[in-house]
């Protein structure tokens, strides 16, 4: 854009042009506000200058009449030096006579502090009696003193008086120039001159006078007649002010000009303050009158400037609706023109569109059809006609709903053709004399025009889509190997029971026994042909009333009414376990297993329980079925839910176990088969939690072993077990310690032991390993080496518990056995004659053929002890000897046995 366009779209532009001219406008007046404000200034300056001049020019006078009269009298003196007090005084009357003011004619010496007694000496001498010097408190070199004064009458007290002069001020004496002094504590001053110096004393001349006197007779005129306000001072010290009665308070009022003079080497200061000063009037105040105006004009210019934009406004908003009423006819004109082509175009294209849609309509291979707001078929396409009611034919007045098979989706399309309801993709099953069976997928909509409402739809044959939906459901919800419902789904339909309204239901879980030593020796074929097979067996037998499911693996379970049942319970399960056990065909051989069954009852509704619950609580029943020896089926009770919860319990706190804190050992004495001498301990293990209380090692043993945690617990044992063992006072007495076979099985344990043995010193020898008889037997294979091992170190290896389980002979013959332990369960009865004592019998003579160590616990009566003291029992144990102690008393109690064994021997 060039210069010149941009200057006249400036200038086009009222608002910003008027601003310009307003800026300027408002410039100018405040430059002649400054200018006004200058020159007013300037002139009561001014006028304050000449006014101070004169109190200067009046004041300079009268000095000038001061230093006249003391120079001609200083000349006077010198020309007479000897002159007595008498002519001193008739001089200074008549040289001071007729003066307005009170003056004093007087004489002086200037004297250093040394000379003060030899001056008040020579004047005594003279006749002056009580001629004493006052010297200032300040101190100085040189004193001005005072000796003569006249008139007397008026003056005589000042003789003595002295004031200390500076150095400055001496230096101008020195120079016969006159100097100002001011008298200490009084409004006196003198003018002084130096006069002459004699014997070593300088003498001068002065004239005394009150200076606030001689300023009131010289400026009271002037502040009279103008109205103005004076102060003088020399040095921070009011000398005069015409405001005596303090109604004006000059000393905290900026005066109007200063001007300074000097009074004979002492420089005084004249304040002179203005009557506007003083009482400052609005119509004085030449700066506030001139803001005044200032505003007035700015506000004046700033009115016509909003006057020069409203009526620019109101132009341009005339101009603006010109404009726009032009723009507007020009814009319907081309409306009605484009509306004009476009209807054209749109009648060209409706042409074109309903060639289109009759063609798509008849060559589509989906059926397409139209419907009457009665729901009639009033047209369709030939692919509709195949599809459902076949080729030329006719519609006849047919309705949708007349080819709908399912009787209530027909009523809620009948119910959404009354109310034209409009909806998503619609899935129905269609039939009629041309087909039957048929799934449909619908879609649609309402249309309405100006004289009627029809509906436009479209049809899909999605029969396979369905079949392939299906198959993929019936997949997600059976297990594919038996074709039985899989553990969702089952659980699913056990929850639908257990929230129903009424109704009592039985829950099965069957376990197979021995299914995974077929499915490790024959192979994984082998096993999933049994699961097949049993699943076939199950639907024969219960599949007519009951649903099937396999959970997992050899898991399955079985859920169905009670009111199903024909029978009682118990024959059902019997024929269950029967069904089970009847041997499986698989490569022409012949394979039996067994199964365990678990069974929970419950009654709908069941809020307290969920599907989950109830499957575990079935599963617990089962687990109780397999401890009673497998092939059984046991009934859900909630002793066992006790059980169950308590294992748990016990496991969730041997996690967090701190053995040091809640495990403990008691050691109970084995003695000799007498039962007098101990020969050896039994380390049991303790456990006191702070959440269960005292726990058995029978109950917790088990849950160690299988949650991991019995390796942690047999390394506790042994550790302080050792701790015990070193304090024995000799190495014959040896330590029992119960071991379990996980223990043993334990890749790092053998080594940790060794390495502990090691670090003690002890003996493997002090030490005897025992295992129960029934995890010897049961895990007899993988025993083997690590007893071997133990053995060949020197530990002893005991049976413990022997007789309750099912060890072989032969067994015995082939572990590293040294020992046995009799449980206490053949110990009661063999007292008396019969079956309990020939039994021990014959475990003894058993063990003396193998050449055992035999040892009997749970001793508790005389008796007993007294028959196995006869067998072949080389160990006893019980409580008739001692029972289980802590580790101090059992130490004592060993010294005590030792002391009492040596007493008698010495004895």
């Amino acid at each position: 854009m060039s210069r010149v366009k941009k200057w006249e779209k400036f200038f086009q532009s009222s608002i910003k042009f008027g601003g310009w001219i307003y800026s300027v406008y408002l410039c100018a007046i405040c430059y002649m506000a400054v200018v006004f404000h200058d020159h007013y200034t300037q002139r009561g300056h001014h006028q304050l200058e000449q006014q101070v001049a004169q109190y200067q020019s009046r004041m300079s006078e009268q000095l000038q009449r001061f230093a006249h009269l003391l120079y001609s009298i200083e000349a006077y003196l010198r020309a007479t030096p000897e002159i007595t007090p008498e002519q001193f005084y008739h001089l200074a009357q008549s040289q001071l006579a007729g003066l307005d003011l009170e003056l004093s004619l007087e004489s002086y010496v200037i004297i250093d502090g040394s000379q003060v007694k030899a001056l008040e000496r020579q004047y005594r001498d003279l006749g002056f009696f009580d001629f004493t010097v006052h010297l200032p408190e300040t101190e100085s070199k040189q004193y001005l003193t005072t000796v003569k004064a006249a008139p007397v009458s008026e003056f005589g007290h000042l003789l003595g008086s002295s004031v200390a002069i500076s150095a400055a001020s001496s230096g101008r004496l020195q120079k016969s120039e006159l100097q100002a002094i001011n008298w200490p504590h009084s409004h006196r001053w003198s003018v002084v001159i130096e006069q002459f110096q004699r014997d070593g004393v300088v003498k001068a001349l002065g004239i005394g006078f009150q200076l606030q006197h001689l300023l009131e007779g010289l400026f009271s005129q002037f502040y009279q007649d103008n109205a103005h306000q004076v102060r003088v001072l020399s040095e921070r010290q009011l000398l005069f002010t015409s405001d005596w009665q303090s109604s004006y308070g000059l000393a905290e009022i900026q005066p109007g000009i200063v001007e300074t003079m000097d009074f004979f080497g002492q420089p005084i200061a004249i304040h002179l303050y203005t009557q506007e000063q003083l009482t400052p009037s609005l119509l004085n105040n030449y700066t506030l009158i001139i803001m005044m105006v200032v505003v007035i004009a700015a506000a004046l210019g700033l009115m016509v400037l909003f006057q020069v934009r409203y009526l620019s406004r109101q132009h341009q908003t005339i101009n603006t609706i010109v404009e726009e009423r032009t723009a507007s006819l020009a814009q319907a004109n081309q409306q009605l023109q484009h509306a004009s082509n476009k209807r054209l175009s749109s009648l060209q294209q409706q042409i074109v569109a309903e060639r289109k849609y009759k063609s798509l309509f008849v060559n589509s291979s989906e059926g397409l059809f139209v419907l009457d707001k009665q729901g009639v078929l009033v047209d369709a396409n030939p692919a509709f006609k195949t599809l459902l009611i076949g080729e030329g034919q006719r519609l006849n007045s047919l309705k949708l709903s007349d080819l709908m098979l399912e009787g209530e989706f027909a009523a809620k399309w009948r119910n959404m053709v009354m109310t034209f309801e409009q909806h998503e993709e619609l899935e129905w099953l269609a039939g009629s004399e041309r087909c039957n069976g048929v799934w449909l997928r619908q879609t649609g909509s309402w249309i309405c025009h100006s004289h009627d409402t029809i509906y436009e739809g479209r049809v899909t044959d999605i029969t396979q889509i369905k079949l392939f939906n299906e198959q993929l459901k019936y997949k997600a919800q059976h297990d594919s190997l038996t074709d039985l419902l899989n553990r969702q789904t089952f659980l699913q339909l056990v929850e639908k029971s257990r929230q129903g309204d009424s109704g009592h239901y039985i829950l099965l879980y069957i376990d197979l026994d021995r299914f995974k030593l077929i499915n490790d020796t024959l192979g994984h074929l082998a096993g999933d042909t049994l699961l097949v097979e049993f699943a076939m067996r199950m639907r024969e037998l219960v599949g007519s009333f009951a649903d099937i499911a396999r959970l997992g693996g050899d898991e399955f379970a079985i859920l169905f009414e009670q009111a199903s049942l024909s029978g009682p319970l118990e024959l059902l399960l019997e024929d269950i376990l029967v069904a089970i056990r009847e041997p499986f065909n698989y490569q022409g051989a012949k394979h039996s297993v067994s199964g365990s069954v678990g069974v929970r009852r419950f009654t709908a509704p069941c809020h307290n329980y969920e599907a989950e619950r109830l499957l575990h609580d079935a599963d617990v029943a089962m687990y109780e079925a397999k401890k009673r020896g497998k092939n059984d089926y046991h009934i859900f009770t909630s002793a066992i839910a006790s059980e169950a919860s308590r294992r748990l319990l016990i496991e969730r706190e041997l996690q967090t176990l701190d053995m040091d804190k809640e495990l403990s050992l008691r050691f109970q004495p084995i003695y000799c088969q007498l039962g007098e001498t101990i020969i050896g301990f039994e380390a049991l293990l303790r456990w006191h939690s702070p959440k269960l209380g005292i726990v058995s090692p029978a109950e917790f043993i088990p849950i160690a072993e299988e949650c991991a945690q019995i390796v942690k617990l047999g390394r506790w044992v042994f550790q302080h077990a050792m701790q015990c063992a070193q304090r024995f006072p000799n190495r014959h007495i040896f330590m029992s310690v119960n071991v379990s076979p996980l223990q043993l099985q334990h890749k790092g344990f053998m080594h940790w032991l060794v390495a502990q043995f090691e670090a003690t010193g002890l003996n493997a020898s002090q030490f005897k390993i025992e295992l129960t008889e029934s995890a010897m037997m049961t895990q007899e294979n993988s025993l083997i080496a690590p007893l071997q091992k133990l053995d060949s170190m020197g530990f002893g290896i005991y049976i413990d518990d022997f007789g309750t389980g099912y060890s072989s002979l032969s067994r015995l013959n082939i572990l590293p056995v040294d020992g046995l332990k009799i449980d206490r369960a053949f110990i009661d009865g063999i007292e008396k004659a019969g079956n309990p004592r020939q039994l021990i019998e014959a475990i003894c003579a058993i063990a003396k053929s193998f050449n055992l160590t035999v040892t009997a616990e749970g001793i508790e009566q005389p008796a007993q002890l007294a028959v196995l003291s006869t067998l072949y029992c080389q160990q006893t144990q019980g409580y008739l000897m001692s029972k289980p102690l802590l580790e101090d008393d059992a130490l004592y109690l060993l010294h005590q046995n030792m002391q009492k064994h040596i007493t008698e021997h010495a004895s």
